[in-house]
């Protein structure tokens, strides 16, 4: 399997509770961190949306008319349809599927990036013809392939074994953090080495990341039935050196990544299947407006590479997904993976229901309940609760048609939350909407988004705060590489306009303007130094980021970006408040 292309990817923190000074359970929002967003290497396939699939033959097996036929039933068998979220089983599947038809020498299964929408990815199939009709035996790298056949170690007609070795490396350097202020916006913060005194980083902070996950995953198929068996096990090894935005010691660990198993049946044409999975694995719903993979990780303080953040897993999660014809249903229950000292014991569980119009237009519905939770909300008046008995009721579209409107698409969600325990009404969503000339020279793309979650009102006796929950998507939802490390997803309404350029089909570059407004000046809850604003300003960012393959396995990523602080940012603390810049450039494989 080869992956090419880069759609966005801003590998750095994405909520604001890592700017806090109270422990976990005092937060209204999880500590969701980093990752590899947006690039579609093996590791983060799974943060993925398909959006479209293509699938064509090369070679011939000699007869013009048996070559149609294998196309033919090789779209019947495929099994994958935009809308759907990928999943490295999904994928193998579908490669040990394709494979088996008579005639087909080789699959070679591709993920392209979707300019402007770094939450979608292309699938892209390609059958190898060949004139032989009988199975030529196993290949891989157990079956003699030697290295010429990595990272596939074994594929027969029935199993494929695969070697993951994904890993990168960042250096970094930040002009002027916490707007210069850190002794402000870090002070008391468990993940600082003085949370006496908060981070010590300057008017600079610079160091470099690395990290390597390895590990294998397979498929097979039980006998001749449509059933199939498949698992993933992997471990991380992530590095750190030099003085980040919280820490200046160098950390480094090896830890369990991925580790899970699952069930896959399916009908021939894949239009009707049940999919179960279960253990440490990576889930986000939708584009993570309310659950990401990213979201509901730790990747920083004593937990190395805090902006690479590769930990992507939750500690457990349990899925399952029932397609009937254009319906898919899917059932999760998610233990996210905090960090331990400061761990919340936030247990997740819900339902999406979509239906699929077309293939380019469907609508879902979500329904999350937190089941367990010692985080608290906090009010003027002390703490109303905690997150536990929280029901978040969600609805959520996609319509992207090119032959009514070529190259427009239209994306929105809202969502509303209530409480059994208290008398809660919070409200958040988004829509966005986006136009790439596909005809003209670098496919340029314009998008705008807003969003908004709602914060609370304290002359009123119901809360109004909506909870993020484990939002995240780095590209997508987290609205500006710097600011937003400060500022909490609540209470917020955000401004996003992009620009997308692809001058040449390696390299993809992307213009991103974020404006920041509280929604209410009671902002309890978020940073202690923001409690209480005193101007709904609350700042903007510039981002440039440039994205370039040099391979089919290998990819460079480059980030410059301003985040300007707003009147209350600058209200809030003594003394200047300076622009918080950043320089990042990262070295991403996958094999």
């Amino acid at each position: 399997m080869s992956f090419r292309g880069l759609p966005g990817l801003h590998v750095a923190l994405c909520a604001a509770a890592l700017a806090v000074a109270l422990p976990a359970a005092a937060q209204d929002s999880g500590a969701g961190l980093g990752g590899p967003d947006g690039v579609p290497l093996l590791s983060a396939a799974e943060t993925r949306v398909v959006s479209s699939v293509g699938l064509r033959t090369t070679g011939s097996t000699g007869d013009a008319a048996r070559d149609a036929s294998i196309l033919a039933e090789a779209r019947r068998r495929l099994g994958l349809r935009p809308g759907d979220r990928l999943t490295q089983s999904a994928l193998d599947t579908a490669q040990l599927r394709l494979g088996a038809l008579a005639g087909v020498a080789s699959v070679e299964t591709r993920l392209d990036a979707i300019a402007n929408e770094p939450s979608h990815a292309q699938v892209e199939v390609t059958l190898s013809l060949a004139p032989a009709d009988a199975f030529e035996g196993p290949t891989g790298m157990l079956a003699g392939g030697g290295r010429a056949a990595f990272p596939i170690l074994w594929q027969d007609q029935n199993s494929l074994l695969r070697f993951h070795l994904n890993g990168g490396i960042g250096i970094y350097s930040d002009g002027n953090a916490w707007f210069g202020r850190p002794e402000v916006f870090t002070l008391g913060n468990p993940l600082v080495e003085d949370p006496a005194t908060g981070a010590q980083t300057g008017s600079r902070a610079s160091w470099a990341e690395a990290f390597v996950e390895f590990g294998l995953s397979g498929v097979t198929q039980l006998g001749d039935s449509n059933f199939a068996l498949y698992g993933a096990t992997t471990a991380i090894a992530p590095l750190a050196v030099g003085q980040d935005i919280f820490r200046g010691d160098t950390r480094s660990s090896i830890d369990v990544e991925k580790a899970y198993a699952g069930l896959l049946w399916g009908t021939d044409d894949r239009r009707r299947s049940v999919n179960l999975s279960f253990g440490r694995q990576n889930f986000t719903l939708n584009d993570g407006f309310l659950v990401s993979q990213f979201g509901s990780q730790w990747n920083a303080g004593p937990r190395p590479a805090v902006y690479l953040a590769p930990r992507t897993a939750h500690d457990f999660a349990a899925i399952g997904t029932v397609k009937y014809d254009d319906w898919t249903a899917t059932a999760f229950y998610l233990d996210p993976n905090e960090y331990e000292p400061l761990e919340s014991d936030t247990v997740l569980a819900g339902g999406n229901l979509r239906y699929a119009f077309t293939d380019r237009f469907w609508v879902d519905a979500s329904l999350i309940r937190v089941l367990e939770s010692k985080t608290r909300y906090a009010a003027p008046g002390g703490a109303v609760g905690t997150r536990e008995g929280l029901t978040t009721l969600a609805a959520h579209l996609r319509w992207a048609d090119p032959e009514v409107a070529p190259g427009v698409w239209v994306e929105g969600e809202i969502a509303h939350q209530r409480h059994d325990d208290f008398d809660m009404d919070a409200w958040g969503g988004y829509a966005s909407f986006g136009y790439i000339a596909r005809d003209l020279p670098w496919s340029p793309s314009l998008s705008y988004r807003y969003a908004a979650r709602s914060g609370d009102d304290p002359d009123t006796a119901t809360y109004e705060r909506f909870d993020p929950l484990y939002a995240g998507g780095l590209s997508e939802w987290l609205e500006g590489v710097s600011i937003s490390k400060a500022l909490n997803p609540a209470n917020r309404a955000t401004h996003r306009l992009r620009l997308n350029l692809a001058p040449d089909p390696r390299l993809n570059l992307t213009f991103d303007w974020h404006l920041h407004r509280a929604l209410e000046l009671n902002n309890l809850g978020a940073n202690p130094a923001l409690a209480t604003l005193s101007s709904h300003d609350l700042g903007q960012e510039f981002s440039f980021t440039a994205r370039y393959a040099l391979s089919e396995n290998i990819f460079l990523l480059g980030i410059a970006s301003v985040g300007r602080p707003g009147r209350a940012i600058r209200d809030a603390t003594p003394g200047p408040d300076e622009p918080w810049t950043t320089l990042q450039t990262h070295l991403f494989w996958t094999f």
